[in-house]
């Protein structure tokens, strides 16, 4: 029996986080090559914190034998919204050119955004700032300077090479909703054979693991043109012959991810394409409704 098959764990225990096809796709995809043991500690994570790694709220990455757990922006922000004294939070980019003022609440002591006004050309990108607001509490602002991040454009691969202002914008949204709401769910990395089994696991017990690789608990996920369209090449390889057709697939972009297919980026078309091998299961488990075959024409992976 191979170290992912699932008999060794007891999946009664997560029953109301994932059904048995999820999981299938967990131990088969998302969490490949994971042990046992590290594959207990991920589930038990996504389930004491409600995440969800279809939705891209949390990633499973294998280092050789060393394994991490980190959670997205789109995480945060997530366990953020179910917080009933969630109030908003809102992020904008600082341009050269823009008017734009900082100052200190005196009663608070937090910084507050004084003013800001656009002006046309902007010119280049020089700050990003984010403010998360919570009932009760004063507005948290986070206020980045470019310097503070350009390094993370010079990564081999990096996403912020080709999508630097949406990445710079995720930043400063993370660590806004962090500081305001005191979110510390804590990315997990161990040694393979160091994982304790997941009923002992403590999810709030701080450890220093980040990884040179990584931003603030970012996935560092290569993001360029190529790697989306071999992503896409491989849904449409999934998809060729089946009866899952172009509609069925915009409805699962638009449900699961609320966005057109050209906006997906990396991540999220390599989540969409473990929900195709899901649908393309439970088609299997069917009987077929017809025996068309479907072509598509992805145009660099985009629908119309």
């Amino acid at each position: 029996m191979s170290r992912n098959q699932l008999a060794p764990i007891n999946t009664e225990e997560f029953e109301n986080v994932f059904s048995q096809k999820e999981l299938e796709v967990v131990v088969n995809s998302i969490a490949k090559n994971a042990t046992n043991e590290e594959l207990a500690l991920f589930i038990q994570i996504c389930k004491h914190n409600g995440l969800d790694p279809f939705k891209n709220h949390i990633f499973f990455i294998k280092y050789g034998n060393q394994m991490s757990i980190q959670v997205s922006v789109e995480g945060i922000q997530y366990l953020a919204q179910q917080r009933e004294d969630y109030r908003g939070v809102s992020v904008q980019l600082v341009h050269e050119n823009d008017d734009f003022e900082i100052g200190v609440d005196s009663e608070t002591q937090e910084l507050k955004i004084e003013k800001h006004s656009i002006k046309i050309p902007r010119g280049k990108v020089a700050a990003a700032y984010a403010i998360a607001k919570r009932e009760g509490y004063p507005d948290k602002v986070v206020v980045i300077e470019i310097d503070e991040v350009e390094h993370l454009e010079k990564k081999q691969g990096s996403q912020w090479k080709t999508y630097f202002n949406d990445m710079f914008k995720k930043h400063a949204l993370k660590r806004a909703l962090k500081l305001q709401f005191g979110i510390d769910v804590d990315d997990a990395m161990a040694t393979q054979g160091t994982v304790d089994s997941y009923p002992d696991y403590k999810p709030n017990e701080r450890r220093d693991v980040t990884p040179s690789s990584f931003d603030d608990g970012e996935p560092e996920i290569i993001d360029d043109e190529e790697a989306v369209k071999k992503a896409w090449d491989g849904i449409k390889a999934k998809i060729s012959g089946s009866n899952l057709s172009e509609d069925d697939l915009k409805m699962i972009i638009k449900k699961d991810f609320n966005k057109k297919a050209a906006e997906l980026n990396l991540g999220q078309v390599t989540g969409l394409s473990r929900l195709v091998d899901m649908k393309l299961k439970e088609s299997t488990e069917k009987p077929s409704v017809n025996d068309n075959n479907y072509e598509f024409d992805f145009q660099e992976g985009q629908l119309d």
